[in-house]
């Protein structure tokens, strides 16, 4: 099928020194090169090759990288299964995208078995482990012909309804390209050029799996976490002089809960790069973040269709509040009404983009594929927004969680913002419910943030002295957890749904 492929996908400066750290293992970079030769043999052998889709169900851990850049080289389609989901739901995914081998952690086996049995094309599962290494040993490391590289084949978090699989002309580059390619959208995103990466986010999700492969092609090393904890996550910075790091408001909001000792209890002096993402952030925890670390926090707005990068820095935000970014090299926004026109700098309407690759596609999916488009090739994913003079985009919230009170609109993340602000919230979603007089009224749903008993009248007056009357949620609800992805997105509708089922 023509040439080799490049013996090296990546350039560190010392290939024997660790490229991927985890709490029970290390790889250098030599054992991550060599170990995705042998994987991308392994799926050939398989008969996962070009364009065929297999998927991983796994914690974050090691492997990750050896599954990107293996990936690549067979010139598959990877499919991050998200281990929180349900059999049922992973099946669902396993026919959407014709899966056809699973790797998975032993733990997680017997969900990818149920999966497996309600879906019609998984015809191998390989168990991280001594089974995934023989798997591995058996392929041997020689380098495949060179062909088309393989990409993610990234599904949507499901928020606002079913996971769709989206597909992207910019993840299809040539093998030889890798590192250009995911080095380039790390420059986009201001990614630091050196010092070491540490994920705590997800690598399942879009944003963890793009700093990896980001963080690869750059030759800089990266620490995983399987979960995110608070007071860990200091102790890693400090302890292997984290420069480059993305998180989500959850979790900056868990960083800030911890106490003062806690917080001043490491040297986090070497961060220069915090990306975050996925979901609103409340501009109380934005400046906080800022004021005890420094201006290292960054913003993008983007998703799985690739509606990004938009990016800003600190002083960018603090210069214009509540900004998500600026459009980067490869995008161009613009706001547009119902009737498809465009309006006036300033002015909220859905956010359409427009990129020199194109729209992207819902693998098997031409009408949804469709119906986010307009004639002229822009397309959306149905958030709104406005834009200022300056460029920067402003998100309002998701037409899907609009509320709308006597034909008014009521943006439920200006609400959460001021409530996550009590000290007693630990996480909260708002949302409309019907109102036989206005349409909707507004309800508020809260997780604390330890044991015990919340006062929700106090809440309720914290609440009253920032924001307007109509926009004061009319009833109150406490629960254990909200129904919220690891990536930080809520699947708000699991909440919403019950009360418009009638």
């Amino acid at each position: 099928m023509g040439e080799p492929q490049p013996e090296r996908l990546m350039s560190p400066i010392d290939p024997m020194t660790a490229a991927v750290i985890a709490s029970d293992r290390v790889l250098s970079w030599d054992e991550v090169e060599t170990r995705a030769r042998r994987l991308a043999r392994a799926l050939d052998g398989a008969g996962v090759s070009l364009g065929d889709v297999w998927g991983v169900l796994a914690r974050n851990r090691v492997e990750w990288a050896e599954f990107s850049l293996g990936n690549a080289r067979a010139g598959s389609r990877i499919v991050p299964f998200n281990w929180h989901l349900t059999a049922v739901e992973i099946a669902a995914l396993m026919d959407d995208s014709a899966c056809r081998l699973v790797v998975v952690e032993r733990d997680l086996r017997s969900l990818v078995e149920d999966a497996a049995s309600n879906a019609g094309t998984i015809e191998t599962i390989i168990e991280l482990g001594p089974e995934y290494e023989a798997w591995l040993d058996d392929a041997g490391d020689e380098v495949l012909d060179e062909r088309p590289s393989g990409s993610p084949l990234m599904f949507t978090g499901g928020t606002t309804g079913k996971s769709k699989g989206v597909t992207r002309a910019e993840l299809g580059a040539g093998i030889s390209n890798f590192a250009a390619t995911w080095g380039g959208w790390g420059s986009l995103v201001r990614m630091p050029e050196h010092g070491a990466t540490l994920i705590t986010t997800p690598l399942y999700h879009a944003l963890g799996s793009a700093v990896l492969a980001a963080s690869l092609a750059k030759g800089k090393p990266v620490v995983v976490t399987a979960r995110f904890d608070p007071a860990a996550t200091l102790e890693l910075i400090e302890r292997h002089s984290i420069t480059t790091a993305p998180m989500v408001p959850t979790q900056f909001i868990r960083l800030l809960k911890l106490d003062d000792v806690e917080r001043s209890a490491h040297d986090l002096s070497s961060l220069e790069w915090i990306l975050h993402t996925a979901a609103p952030c409340p501009s109380w925890a934005k400046v906080a973040m800022i004021e005890w670390l420094g201006p290292v926090i960054y913003e993008m707005y983007g998703s799985s269709e690739g509606t990004g990068p938009a990016i800003c820095d600190s002083q960018e935000w603090l210069d214009h509040p509540g900004t998500v970014g600026k459009a980067s090299a490869r995008i161009e926004y613009s706001i547009v009404d119902d009737d498809g026109n465009d309006v006036p700098l300033g002015e909220v309407g859905t956010i359409y983009c427009r990129r020199a690759d194109g729209a992207p596609e819902y693998y098997g999916d031409p009408e949804k594929t469709a119906s986010i488009q307009l004639s002229d090739g822009r397309f959306t994913v149905g958030d709104l927004g406005w834009m200022d003079a300056d460029g920067f985009l402003y998100l309002a919230d998701r037409r899907v969680d609009l509320i709308l009170i006597a034909g008014s609109n009521v943006y439920p993340a200006e609400i959460e913002a001021v409530l996550s602000e009590h000290p007693a919230v630990g996480d909260v979603a708002v949302f409309g419910i019907p109102d036989p007089e206005w349409g909707e009224q507004i309800k508020a749903v809260i997780e604390p943030v330890g044991p015990g008993p919340i006062d929700l009248d106090d809440v309720a007056g914290f609440a009253s002295k920032r924001l307007a009357q109509y926009k004061l949620p009319k009833s109150y609800d406490v629960v254990d957890q909200l129904p919220r992805e690891a990536h930080g997105k809520l699947k708000k509708r699991f909440l919403r749904d019950p009360y418009w089922a009638d």
